[in-house]
């Protein structure tokens, strides 16, 4: 699951990431796998005794202010409170990913973060010859000794939303904005759509996938696209091209939105309703702090609403009304689906 400014990246300007971690940036971009396999088994730049290494492949800008910049925060976290060496990269293409995993490895990084689940295989094929590094997947399916999966549980989340959504709209469409069309994103979606439904059966949900986490342009113009089409709330997964979303959102009267990964809410004030969120910050701590003390390692990290590592929260800078009755109910399905008795994903019979 995975916001730049307007193509904009001014909170964390690429310069100075270009110029703290320029051997990372350059791996990136020429996405050369120029160490043989094998040759990293002695991980020969391992850091001083006792001190974690820790590097973070992120799949946009962590000037995003949604996905990528959640796993920056905790990245910085892990290094201010754990005392950490730690290096961030931007990952897109997956011709680089095995190269620039690679070259992490070999850099001596005692744990790698892949915040996407797109990076699963290469982190799986890299993983075996580095087996002093430990490989974290965000959204990951395979688990080896120094492989793990991080899997949170966004599908809570993203229900939640889909019942607000729902319950927020006055034309009864809403829709979805997606960026690359890949599983998790996917299944979120759909989680989504079974919650509108859980509050209004009839209500019309419209989905559009762009292709791109950060032409926020091109998500703009799908928005407007839904918007047009009766939409009156929407909610977005697209990363940097997100924001593009909010941006339609505030030219259009009467339109609402709903952010994602971390809390939007300064985004699209006071049309902003809440956003679905994901505790990034505080699931990496946890990663690093089990690697630390050598614990852990091939287990799957699964978190959710239980954890407090998924959950919806409400705006308060959002100027519309939401019923005292629709927060009461989102309390309600919030208990039910810790408890169980709420199954977010898709039915069988119903999604895409």
């Amino acid at each position: 699951m995975r916001f730049g400014l307007w193509r904009l990246r001014a909170a964390f300007p690429c310069l100075f990431i270009a110029l703290a971690l320029a051997g990372c940036a350059q791996t990136a971009k020429e996405g050369t796998d120029t160490v043989p396999p094998g040759a990293g088994n002695t991980n020969t730049a391992a850091p001083a005794s006792g001190t974690l290494k820790v590097a973070l492949a992120t799949p946009g800008p962590i000037s995003d202010k949604g996905w990528s910049a959640s796993a920056y925060q905790g990245l910085q976290r892990i290094k201010s409170e754990m005392g950490a060496e730690v290096s961030q990269v931007e990952l897109e293409a997956p011709a680089e990913y095995a190269g620039t995993f690679r070259n992490l490895a070999e850099q001596g990084s005692t744990l790698i973060f892949g915040h996407a689940s797109e990076y699963d295989s290469a982190a799986a094929q890299v993983a075996k010859d580095y087996p002093k590094t430990t490989f974290a997947i965000v959204g990951g399916r395979s688990a080896a000794p120094n492989l793990m999966p991080i899997q949170f549980q966004a599908g809570q989340a993203t229900y939640l939303a889909g019942m607000v959504a729902a319950g927020m709209s006055k034309t009864g469409k809403i829709g979805l904005v997606g960026g690359p069309e890949i599983p998790i994103i996917r299944q979120a979606f759909q989680s989504f759509e079974k919650g509108a439904r859980a509050v209004k059966p009839t209500i019309q949900v419209r989905t559009v996938f762009t292709g791109d986490g950060e032409d926020a342009a091109k998500a703009k113009q799908a928005a407007q696209a839904l918007l047009d089409g009766g939409a009156d709330v929407l909610m977005h997964n697209a990363n940097a091209a997100g924001l593009g979303v909010f941006q339609a959102v505030e030219e259009r009267e009467g339109a609402m939105v709903i952010g994602a990964n971390a809390d939007q809410s300064d985004l699209a004030t006071p049309k902003n309703i809440g956003s679905f969120v994901l505790g990034v910050p505080n699931a990496m701590m946890t990663v690093a702090t089990r690697v630390k003390e050598g614990s852990g390692a091939g287990q799957p990290y699964a978190a959710g609403l239980k954890d407090g590592a998924v959950d919806f929260i409400f705006n308060p800078k959002f100027q519309g009304t939401v019923p005292a009755e629709l927060k009461t109910r989102i309390e309600q399905a919030k208990a039910d689906l810790i408890a169980g008795k709420i199954d977010p994903k898709p039915d069988a019979a119903g999604g895409r």
